[in-house]
């Protein structure tokens, strides 16, 4: 049956969605610091093995901020089926802090600072650095010192003792979605503590810690060929048919959507007009990759 006929149709047909390639990898930060409270942005940590996030024994704010090589790791046009941020906390303190990951909306930087110590208090802020009131050291600022995040949190954890801590959520799946999409609007995540309890301080290893098994890695599934959804390889009338069982259902929501909801081709928790610009556009090629 041609494709113009699904359209003027748009009937229902029985069938079982389904990703057809999936795949899975897991990258390791390209950048991460520190947002050191200073009102002059004299200190960072751009260079240590640490970041923190909460509140210090002097009731000063830390913030971490990390960002990953999403889209020159995962072919455009692929699907993010699900993503998951690890961290080793080596804070050392008691106590549980809740630590959310914020998306970051404005682009920042990584210089050679590297404070002593727990590194904590950071170092002489370097070129390229990202402090509390600079984006870039010395002369680009945030909108807005402490950083410019998006005011939705992408997910959260309580992290207490010592050990490896995993956030992962259905957002943090759409954050690396648009990050593949729009890898010019990507710069990564933030990461807030506890920032009313003194010395709720979390202190997290970074890229540049010796001991690779305990930096931070971000693991993500997706499918390379969404619009795939019956499995052979081909992006046809059969994948056309299920899609349009989804589109009539249209609300991600719905119980008689197919788990994981797979024809949400830009994973915005529904299947519309919008989706179907992507089905067509792979319709058109015909085999996946």
């Amino acid at each position: 049956m041609e494709l113009l006929r699904y359209v003027s149709v748009m009937v229902a047909i029985g069938g079982t969605l389904r990703f057809g390639m999936a795949d899975s990898l897991t990258l390791e930060p390209v950048a991460d610091n520190t947002l050191i409270e200073d009102p002059l942005g004299s200190v960072s940590n751009g260079a240590g093995t640490a970041m923190q996030a909460g509140l210090n024994g002097a009731n000063l704010i830390r913030r971490a901020v990390l960002r990953f090589d999403v889209e020159g790791a995962i072919p455009t046009g692929a699907r993010i089926t699900q993503a998951a941020l690890t961290l080793e906390n080596t804070s050392g303190t008691v106590g549980s802090a809740t630590c959310g990951l914020y998306r970051v909306t404005a682009s920042w930087g990584e210089g050679a600072s590297y404070g002593a110590g727990g590194q904590g208090q950071g170092a002489a802020s370097q070129s390229g650095d990202a402090t509390w009131i600079h984006r870039i050291w010395p002369d680009v600022m945030w909108a807005t010192p402490g950083g410019e995040y998006a005011t939705i949190q992408s997910a959260s954890m309580v992290v207490n003792a010592n050990g490896s801590y995993t956030w992962s959520s259905v957002q943090l799946a759409r954050d690396v979605q648009s990050f593949l999409d729009a890898p010019a609007r990507n710069y990564g995540w933030l990461i807030k503590g506890d920032e009313v309890l003194t010395r709720s301080v979390k202190r997290f290893s970074t890229r540049e810690e010796s001991n690779s098994g305990i930096r931070p890695r971000l693991k993500i599934d997706f499918d390379r060929c969404p619009s795939d959804l019956n499995g052979d390889v081909a992006v046809d009338d059969s994948d056309f048919a299920l899609f349009v069982t989804a589109y009539n259902l249209l609300d991600c929501a719905d119980p008689a959507m197919a788990p994981g909801c797979p024809a949400d081709l830009n994973t915005d928790g529904a299947v519309n007009d919008l989706d179907f610009v992507v089905i067509v556009a792979a319709y058109s090629e015909l085999i996946c990759g």
